[in-house]
C-alpha cells in the first residue's frame, strides 16, 4: 500500500512539473520552426564592399519589429565603406511572419547567424566566412548574446558579438565566456526606458568582465543608432526609441576598434 502511495506521489509531482513547463512555454511564446540555411535565400540582404577581394562579414540580426523587405540598416553602408560585407537577416519573414510581436521573451532565433554563415560559405564567393562578427538589436541583441552554442563545430567562431540595448523583462544573459576568444560588446543608453523597465539595463551591466564589455551611452534612448523616432508598447506600457548621433559615433568607434585589428583592416 505504501509503495502505491509513493508511486502516486511521484506521478503527481511529475505531472505538476510538466504543467509548470507547459505554462512556462506558453508564457515565453511558442518558438517558430527553425529555418534552414536554404530558407534564407530570399530573406537576406547581401551588401558587398567595392573591389574583388574577399571581405569579412558582419551579420545583422533584427529585433521584435522585424525587417521590411526594402529596409536597409544604417550600419550596412558604414561597414561597406570600410571593406566589410554585411548580411542583413529578415528572421521573422523567413518564418512567414512580419515581426516577432506576441512571442514573449524566450530565445527563438539564436541559430540564424550560423545558418546565414553557412549560406555565405556556400553561395557568396566574395565573403570570407572564417572572419565574421554578429550584431543584434534589441531582442536581436538578446538572441546574439546567447548564440555561442550554435557555432560549436563551425570552422570558425565569431570574432565579436555586438548587442545593442538587449535584455527583456529584467533578465539579460549570455553563453559567451568571459575568458573566451570572442569579444562581447554590449551597448545601452542610460536614458533607455525599456532598459530601465524591470532593470534589463542593470542585468546586462552585470555581465561585464573579461572579454565582455558594457558601454553606457549617456542620454541615449532605445534605438539610438537608428534613423527613426517613435514609441512602442509592451504590456500597456509605452517606450521610446530615438536616434542619438553622439552615441552612435561612440558605438561605431568601439565596433571598429574591435574589428579592425582582428581583421587587419586600417583604423
Amino acid at each position: 500500500m505504501s509503495e502505491r502511495l509513493g508511486s502516486a506521489a511521484v506521478s503527481a509531482a511529475v505531472m505538476a512539473l510538466l504543467v509548470a513547463l507547459v505554462a512556462a512555454v506558453l508564457w515565453l511564446g511558442a518558438a517558430p520552426a527553425s529555418a534552414k540555411p536554404e530558407d534564407f535565400r530570399n530573406f537576406v540582404l547581401w551588401s558587398l564592399p567595392p573591389g574583388a577581394q574577399k571581405a569579412p562579414l558582419v551579420i545583422l540580426i533584427e529585433g521584435t519589429g522585424g525587417t521590411r523587405p526594402d529596409a536597409r540598416s544604417p550600419w550596412v553602408d558604414w561597414f561597406n565603406a570600410r571593406g566589410v560585407a554585411v548580411a542583413q537577416v529578415r528572421s521573422a519573414a523567413a518564418r512567414g511572419s512580419a515581426n516577432w510581436n506576441g512571442t514573449g521573451c524566450g530565445l527563438q532565433y539564436t541559430g540564424d547567424a550560423r545558418d546565414v554563415l553557412e549560406l555565405a560559405r556556400a553561395e557568396q564567393p566574395r565573403v570570407d566566412a572564417t572572419r565574421f562578427a554578429v550584431m543584434g538589436f534589441s531582442r536581436g541583441g538578446t538572441e546574439v548574446l546567447n548564440s555561442a552554442g550554435t557555432f560549436r563545430g563551425a570552422p570558425a567562431g565569431p570574432v565579436a558579438i555586438f548587442a545593442f540595448y538587449p535584455g527583456c523583462d529584467g533578465w539579460c544573459t549570455t553563453d559567451y565566456p568571459k575568458d573566451g576568444p570572442t569579444a562581447v560588446q554590449i551597448f545601452y543608453g542610460d536614458a533607455d526606458d525599456w532598459g530601465q523597465h524591470r532593470d534589463s539595463y542593470g542585468q546586462c551591466r552585470k555581465l561585464a568582465g573579461g572579454r565582455i564589455a558594457f558601454h553606457a551611452m549617456p542620454g541615449a534612448h532605445h534605438g539610438f543608432d537608428s534613423r527613426f523616432t517613435g514609441t512602442f508598447t509592451v504590456g500597456g506600457k509605452v517606450f521610446r526609441y530615438q536616434p542619438n548621433a553622439e552615441a552612435t559615433e561612440r558605438a561605431r568607434a568601439i565596433v571598429w576598434q574591435t574589428l579592425a585589428p582582428a581583421w587587419g583592416l586600417p583604423n
